[in-house]
This record gives structure tokens, sequence and C-alpha cells, in this order.
């Protein structure tokens, strides 16, 4: 019995992950638990965004009138989009497309 019960707690605490405690950087979004953080930036005409899957879920950066899309981003991913006209996106996962909180607004200015 005393061997199940350490068994037991062995394997919780391998499965917990470690909290990455990583700052987030300028020009830097992140795939969460359903939402970008941020969900909305401006920006500067030529800025470089990187998409980057925080997350053990997949997800996708996919821009509403098609002007990009990343395809499948795994976790620990990244996609990266270099901004060159002035102009507003809106921008989804496609993996909860229905998830109104997993949206980004961009201003390229």
């Amino acid at each position: 019995m005393k061997f199940l019960y350490i068994f037991f707690i062995l394997s919780i605490v391998l499965s917990c992950k470690k909290r990455d405690t990583t700052p987030q950087g300028d020009n830097e979004v992140w795939l969460l638990y359903k939402r970008f953080n941020p969900g909305v930036i401006n920006i500067a005409k030529g800025t470089t965004l990187s998409f980057m899957n925080r997350d053990n879920a997949n997800h996708s950066v996919t821009e509403v009138n098609k002007a990009f899309a990343s395809g499948k981003i795994i976790s620990g991913n990244k996609f990266e989009y270099t901004f060159s006209d002035s102009a507003s996106y809106s921008v989804y996962c496609s993996y909860h497309p229905d998830n109104l909180q997993e949206r980004i607004y961009i201003t390229v200015k």
C-alpha cells in the first residue's frame, strides 16, 4: 500500500509542468489556452510579429480575410509574419473559431 502511495505522489510530481516565468517580449503574441495575449496590438508598418504557442494544445494564426495563415503551430513553436501594409487585421485560431476570446486585432500604421 505504501508503494502505491509513493507511486501516486511521484507520478503527480513528475507530470506537473514547471511554470515558465519567461517574460513576454516586444512584438510577441502568445497563444494561450483559448486566448491570444495581447488581444489588441498596434504596430508600425514593417514590424514582424512572433506568434508563440505557449499552450499544450495546437493553435493557428489565421487572418479573417485570408491575408495570411500559419497552419498548425504545435506547443513550443512559433509563426512569424511581417506586416508590410498599413491596415487592420482580425486574426483567429482555426482550431477554436467559435471562441471570441481567441482573437487578436492588429492595427498597422
